[in-house]
């Protein structure tokens, strides 16, 4: 990793833990009373990003959703999907699920005349951990990923293995103003093996061309990340907003001709209008992470 990852990420765990140590705001009271087990809704989203990572060729997609909210002791439904294993106040180790969507050559310059890349779903287990005090309402927790990702050819549904990826990330949550504004901040850091960075960024000899020379990539580091997103509930209302940032720079393909840029960036809107809630209530045991930087599943 070059020294200029080192400093992103240095200078991002800096303010994180700066913002820690700011006076914790006041509970909120009402989180006593627990959660609706279930709460259904409608929802919409729209997101701008690079059709892969690096990608110059952007699109903007937006999508209605069925916002479906479930809160069981093994299983979590929030715009995502989580199995859970283990949890208690300061641990979480569950299963998660993830993807990328399908990405057209014919709309890059970079990838012009190479196949298609097929979507991915990756799957796989994340240990949770709080790392401040539970009384305190903000929280920092810090997350370790392992997801394994498979190809789908959709047109034969021919399933591929496309290798292993590491996340790491810490996240520092605040409520603003109650239940109505949170702040979540968060930086990270992945590393992945050959078959998984190659699947974005190689290039076979056989699609090489004078402008786009053929490249196999390595494995080993594979960016950092700075996210920073707001979220809330305003009576039946749920939304959320976030920008997420990406440097490529030190990986193991910063040369490949597939890399357009190691500047990346994405950001995205949700909001949702639940008009049912269940009368059973529970308690969350902890206040892990949400969904407030995750594509909606259900929208996919």
């Amino acid at each position: 990793m070059k020294l200029r990852s080192h400093k992103l990420i240095f200078g991002a765990v800096t303010a994180l833990l700066g913002l820690a140590s700011l006076p914790a705001p006041a509970a909120d009271e009402t989180a006593g009373a627990g959660l609706p087990l279930w709460e259904l809704g409608i929802g919409a989203a729209a997101y701008n990003q690079a059709n892969y990572p690096g990608s110059d060729v952007r699109s903007t997609t937006g999508f209605p959703f069925p916002y479906v909210i479930y809160r069981g002791d093994w299983l979590r439904i929030d715009r995502s999907l989580q199995g859970i294993i283990y949890e208690t106040q300061r641990v979480k180790l569950d299963v998660s699920a993830g993807g990328t969507s399908v990405v057209d050559s014919n709309e890059s310059d970079a990838r012009e005349g190479m196949p298609d890349l097929d979507p991915t779903f990756e799957v796989g287990p994340a240990l949770s951990l709080l790392l401040t005090n539970p009384a305190r309402p903000d929280s920092i927790w810090g997350r370790l990923a392992v997801r394994t990702a498979v190809s789908v050819d959709t047109g034969d549904w021919d399933f591929k293995q496309q290798g292993w990826i590491l996340d790491t990330r810490l996240r520092y949550q605040r409520p603003l103003i109650g239940e109505t504004l949170k702040l979540s901040t968060e930086i990270g850091a992945s590393f992945a093996d050959k078959d998984y960075l190659g699947y974005f960024y190689d290039v076979p000899s056989e699609f090489a061309t004078i402008e786009r020379p053929a490249f196999s990539t390595g494995s080993g580091y594979a960016g950092a990340r700075l996210g920073l997103g707001f979220s809330g509930v305003y009576g039946k209302w749920r939304w959320s907003v976030y920008g997420a940032y990406l440097n490529f720079a030190g990986t193991p393909f910063e040369d490949s001709p597939l890399l357009d840029s190691e500047h990346d960036f994405s950001v995205g809107v949700t909001v949702g209008w639940m008009f049912w809630q269940s009368e059973r209530r529970v308690k969350p045991k902890n206040t892990s992470p949400g969904g407030e930087f995750e594509t909606p599943l259900f929208g996919l």
